[in-house]
């Protein structure tokens, strides 16, 4: 059965629980999200990632 809510509506509810939890939108991609990295520092204005890279064994 096909939802009859437009797929703006539910991006805007998505977009809104997810900022509400702290996570930044990358403007060119609705669909992506982050917390904790690069570019969360330089979206929040932090001054420093809790996530970084992780070196391979």
């Amino acid at each position: 059965m096909r939802s009859r809510v437009p797929a703006r509506t539910s991006r805007a509810v998505l977009g809104a629980a997810l900022s509400a939890a702290g996570l930044v939108n990358h403007p060119t991609a609705w669909w992506h999200w982050s917390y904790g990295d690069r570019y969360w520092v330089l979206r929040t204005r932090r001054s420093v990632a809790p996530y970084g890279p992780v070196e391979l064994p």
